[in-house]
């Protein structure tokens, strides 16, 4: 049987593909500091001996409302630092295969960006794979700083009725259903992929107007755009991962969000 180390096994995604892998047959070690204080990755003293594969997803991360405020840079970047500097040392210590969760904002010059293209590079340097990752979706979020926008706005159409915007969505992105993200995840050991730099992504890009336009279409819910201009990302696409393609469709996705709200909201459950 496949060990498998998910290193932020509690995270948005991480939770996600911790399920993933069970339905798979393989053996999972989650480690998070939400689940355990004690399992702090930042400072912890880890044993791979006894691990096939390592997922490196732990990170001080959530959307746009979090990662772009003014009093939130200084801790990410204490906190992020200290986390990739003891995981990766710890890595190259016991020669492990790996794979760090990076993200398409790498290329931005602020705080997250700069810090997950360190890890990028030094993932590269010890012969991991990085896969860049472009707005995963696909579960429901409790409404806060650090919920994502397909949550939100599913969120706020079943239980408002309206969708209040951030901006007036005229920014473009590229979503990935945790699904799709799952098994892109697990193809980086499944080939043995070395030394490389993947995306994992639609490869198709949508305006943030379009998905609230979508999900109005749904749920009859009201938009209101916000005032400002949107911003799209500078990233630029580092290439596709050998043998894998999206298969759910990003109408698909949002159609089954809705169902979930919809259910949630019926037992009194959509706080």
């Amino acid at each position: 049987m496949i060990r498998n180390l998910v290193i932020g096994s509690q995270g948005f995604i991480g939770r996600y593909f911790c399920r993933y892998l069970k339905k798979l047959g393989q053996e999972v070690t989650p480690f998070d500091i939400k689940r355990n204080p004690k399992e702090d990755a930042r400072h912890f003293r880890f044993d791979f001996y006894q691990i096939d594969r390592v997922y490196f997803l732990a990170w001080d991360v959530g959307g746009s409302k979090y990662l772009y405020q003014a009093k939130t840079q200084l801790p990410q970047l204490k906190w992020n630092l200290r986390l990739l500097e003891n995981v990766m040392l710890q890595l190259e210590k016991y020669h492990k295969k790996f794979m760090f969760a990076s993200s398409q904002l790498s290329e931005e010059a602020t705080v997250y960006g700069t810090v997950k293209r360190l890890g990028e590079l030094w993932t590269a340097q010890l012969g991991g794979v990085s896969i860049r990752i472009w707005n995963a979706y696909g579960i429901l979020e409790k409404l806060d700083i650090k919920s994502h926008v397909i949550s939100d706005f599913v969120f706020q159409a079943v239980s408002k009725g309206s969708i209040e915007m951030m901006t007036d969505g005229s920014e473009w992105r590229q979503f990935t259903h945790l699904a799709d993200l799952s098994r892109a995840f697990t193809l980086v050991f499944d080939q043995e992929l070395d030394n490389q730099l993947y995306d994992a992504s639609s490869y198709e890009k949508v305006t943030v107007r379009r998905i609230a336009e979508m999900i109005a279409k749904e749920t009859k819910a009201k938009i209101i755009p916000g005032k400002k201009k949107g911003e799209s990302p500078p990233a630029t696409s580092q290439g596709k991962l050998p043998g894998w393609l999206p298969q759910i469709s990003l109408k698909a996705g949002v159609i089954n969000m809705i169902k979930d709200a919809r259910e949630l909201k019926g037992k009194g459950q959509l706080e």
